[in-house]
């Protein structure tokens, strides 16, 4: 087959591309391996399982920082996570105590008082229960304030409940999952401790619990619960936690919980709750934890009676609107209040005032139009303070009376910062931004976040070795393999006209590439060890627009010419009689005019568009290239998902539709029509050429696509799209016209080589040179033919 040199080629070269891209990928992940966990200073990997063990690993004391670890305040999702880890280490130490038991065939007085500890401290969470259905410990989550048992070795085992469907777990605890498909509380023996039935179709009734008179724990997840009567929880006095998460209970009766004198914990979370008297939480004097997040509770006109034993309250995502002044005066021991993702618009000025052991208030993602500093005015043991993706402008008469020593201010704009303000916290110690490069203006505080935007870090604009070199390696081979078309297209007077202008158009698209990875090496070069310093000013800066812009430009007019070419194809060899004569040397030119307008066109618009270069191509990383992944819907969302899901898209699905009719229409009448095999390499050639420019483009859209069903894409991920895949096409391109065109090789290789060559040899070697490259010209015919050549144009 004259043209399958042109595909073992395109082949390697493909298969190497892959490889490249793997090896890459793979390398940028970091060099903590999957279940360690990097430090901040990303030398040195500690198991997960050392994190948060109350004993520092890491040098920087990262492993057991406060926050991260959930001891006081913090991340929720993290919170739980951590204490899940810890009740499974609990568990596996149990384990090998129980097979240490059974190989010791006689125990000593020490043993049996070690296994009586043991047995004291098993909870539920410990007893062979499935991760989706257990809960932490008390114990675990409050500091240790209570411990209660579950289940006793010495304690009777359950006799009466529905065998077969419900399963009895350490003798006193009972498990009815979905299988059991219970639509009442089935008659039970009074020695369970703790009961679960969850994914069924419960009907509560009046005194339903009531001969459960050793009840500890009841939970009634999934159970589609509708509505609670009266006196449906009558008996249960010595019940520690109800939990009735995510059921659809619209109202509670008034009296509902009186006599639970012993309720630890009560969670509510994920139902239809609109009102709830809060007066009736005097009925449960030594309740700690209460949850009652995702509702709908607005608390209008309501307020918390005296609860001395109180600790934390969720009321996250609900529809609370006004913080009045007695809300929460009379819970003077609360630790933590949340009132994340509401609709707070106003706080009373003193509505905190009472809160006389706060240490974490959440205000995370309520529209407030204000915030007066004299709400915090006496909340003196206040430790941590979330303000994030609030409207707040964050200054001086907000933080004058604050001494906190956790400040979580993501999501606010760095014009809404005053950062002299946030230096005067003399506790401060740990401080959350939207950007890391935000920290540079708070170098007093000890621990700053985020400190890396998964390209640049606090330090480096290329955070990561591997991301410098592959940035510089990128670069090297993009501008050399273009600058290598370029010279060969303009010493080889015999090419044919149309495809001189589309090729030297292409080569000049791709080279762009290459400056902008030269731009962003020496940037990185240059500010190595003090990117902090300058990282403002560097993405606000004209110079990161024009990169920026230099980049868009390469890469949209690569598409369109791209494109343009798989057209001109699809009509020469699908169609040869009628395509031969539709495009001039005019039309080619004009073609490619508007094609370099457009893609100036699409580079340039979005900073006239928003008379800023912050607003666009700095704002989200240091490389100033628009991906925007990092979140779903930034400011310039809609124009970045315009070029990337709009234009880029469009483009790659005419191309591949048009090179799928085209294998077609060869496959069918390569024999039938009059159609050169030199038109099918050129076909084979430039098939790899859109392969590749399909396996750069394709991930970006898809991971753009991801972000918008809210995915999270990881920073390592980022950092391989924007230094090594997007410019992977124009690298790849020049290789593909280099060494899948014999007579690219044979003529312009060749004969360079020789022209360099021939300054230190006789004269009769130039004739030789020039009879080799005349012989080799014969056998391999160039494009200039009538249908060799890979646009044509009328002479």
């Amino acid at each position: 087959m004259v043209y399958g040199r042109s595909i073992a080629i395109g082949g390697c070269l493909l298969l190497l591309v892959i490889t490249l891209s793997a090896i890459i990928f793979y390398l940028s992940l970091g060099p903590c391996p999957q279940g360690t966990f990097a430090c901040d200073d990303s030398t040195l990997c500690v198991p997960q399982r050392q994190i948060c063990d109350n004993r520092t690993d890491c040098e920087d004391g990262s492993d057991e920082h406060p926050v991260e670890c959930g001891l006081l305040y913090g991340s929720k999702a993290l919170t739980d996570k951590i204490v899940g880890n810890a009740i499974e280490r609990r568990r596996q130490q149990q384990l090998q105590q129980q097979q240490q038991q059974y190989r010791e065939p006689f125990l000593d007085g020490r043993n049996k008082g070690r296994d009586r500890d043991r047995d004291e401290l098993i909870n539920v969470t410990s007893m062979g229960v499935t991760p989706e259905e257990e809960d932490p410990p008390i114990d675990s989550v409050n500091g240790g304030r209570r411990t209660q048992v579950a289940a006793s070795s010495g304690a009777s085992e359950i006799t009466t409940y529905p065998k077969g469907v419900c399963t009895c777990r350490q003798r006193t605890i009972l498990y009815c999952g979905r299988k059991a498909k219970l639509t009442r509380i089935p008659r039970l023996s009074a020695e369970v401790t703790y009961l679960m039935i969850g994914r069924s179709n419960l009907t509560l009734r009046e005194n339903c619990f009531f001969e459960l008179k050793r009840l500890l724990k009841l939970s009634l997840k999934h159970c589609n619960i509708s509505h609670v009567p009266l006196g449906t929880f009558n008996g249960l006095h010595q019940l520690e936690k109800l939990d009735v998460r995510h059921n659809n209970i619209s109202a509670l009766p008034v009296g509902i919980f009186r006599g639970m004198n012993f309720l630890v914990w009560l969670f509510l979370i994920s139902n239809q709750l609109r009102q709830l008297p809060l007066t009736q939480f005097a009925d449960m004097p030594r309740l700690e934890w209460l949850m009652l997040s995702d509702n709908l509770l607005t608390l209008r006109n309501e307020k918390f009676p005296h609860m001395q034993r109180l600790y934390e309250i969720y009321l996250d995502s609900n529809r609370i609107e006004f913080i009045a002044e007695d809300t929460f005066a009379y819970l003077t021991n609360l630790n933590l209040l949340d009132l994340n993702d509401n609709r707070i618009t106003h706080i009373h000025p003193r509505a905190f005032w009472g809160l006389n052991d706060i240490r974490d208030i959440r205000l995370i993602g309520n529209p407030l139009k204000e915030l007066s500093g004299e709400v915090f005015l006496r909340s003196s043991c206040l430790e941590a303070l979330s303000l994030s993706h609030t409207p707040l402008h964050i200054g001086h008469q907000l933080l004058r009376s604050l001494n906190v020593s956790y400040l979580n201010l993501t999501g606010i704009n760095f014009e809404q910062i005053e950062f002299d303000a946030i230096s005067q916290i003399p506790n401060l110690k740990y401080i959350v931004f939207d950007r890391f490069y935000f920290c540079s203006m708070t170098p007093q505080v000890r621990m700053c976040k985020p400190n890396s935007d998964g390209i640049s870090s606090f330090r480096d604009l290329l955070s990561k070795p591997v991301l410098r070199y592959s940035a510089w390696i990128m670069a090297f081979v993009t501008v050399i393999g273009n600058v290598m078309v370029l010279w060969g297209r303009f010493i080889y007077r015999a090419e044919n006209a149309g495809v001189t202008m589309v090729i030297r158009n292409l080569a000049l698209a791709d080279i762009l590439m290459g400056f902008y990875l030269i731009t962003i090496g020496v940037q990185d070069y240059r500010y190595r060890n003090e990117y902090y310093k300058v990282a403002l000013d560097w993405i606000t800066s004209w110079q990161c627009t024009a990169i920026g812009s230099l980049a868009v430009t390469s890469s949209e007019v690569s598409m369109l010419i791209l494109a343009f070419m798989s057209f001109e194809r699809f009509l020469l060899i699908a169609d040869p009689f009628r395509g031969q004569h539709s495009i001039d040397i005019k039309n080619i030119f004009t073609a490619l005019l508007v094609i370099w307008l457009m893609g100036m066109g699409i580079a340039v618009a979005p900073v006239a568009l928003w008379h800023s270069s912050t607003k666009f191509y700095g704002t989200y990383s240091g490389t100033c290239f628009p991906l925007h992944i990092q979140e779903p819907y930034p400011l310039g969302w809609q124009y970045s998902a315009f070029i990337f899901l709009g234009v880029n898209l469009f483009l790659l699905v005419m191309i591949a539709l048009l090179y799928t009719a085209l294998l077609i229409s060869i496959w069918r009448t390569r024999k039938a029509t009059p159609l050169s095999l030199l038109d099918c390499e050129f076909a084979v050639r430039f098939f790899f050429i859109v392969l590749t420019d399909v396996l750069c483009w394709a991930p970006i859209i898809a991971v753009k696509i991801w972000v918008f069903f809210n995915y999270n894409i990881s920073d390592d991920i980022y950092a391989w799209l924007v230094v090594f895949i997007l410019p992977l096409n124009s690298a790849v391109n020049p290789l593909l016209y280099t060494f899948t065109t014999p007579k690219y090789r044979n003529q312009i290789l060749l004969r360079g080589w020789k022209k360099i060559t021939s300054r230190r040899r006789a004269e009769p070697s130039n004739g030789l040179a020039t009879t080799i490259a005349t012989a080799t010209a014969s056998s391999n015919p160039d494009d200039s033919s009538g249908k060799a050549i890979p646009l044509t144009v009328n002479h």
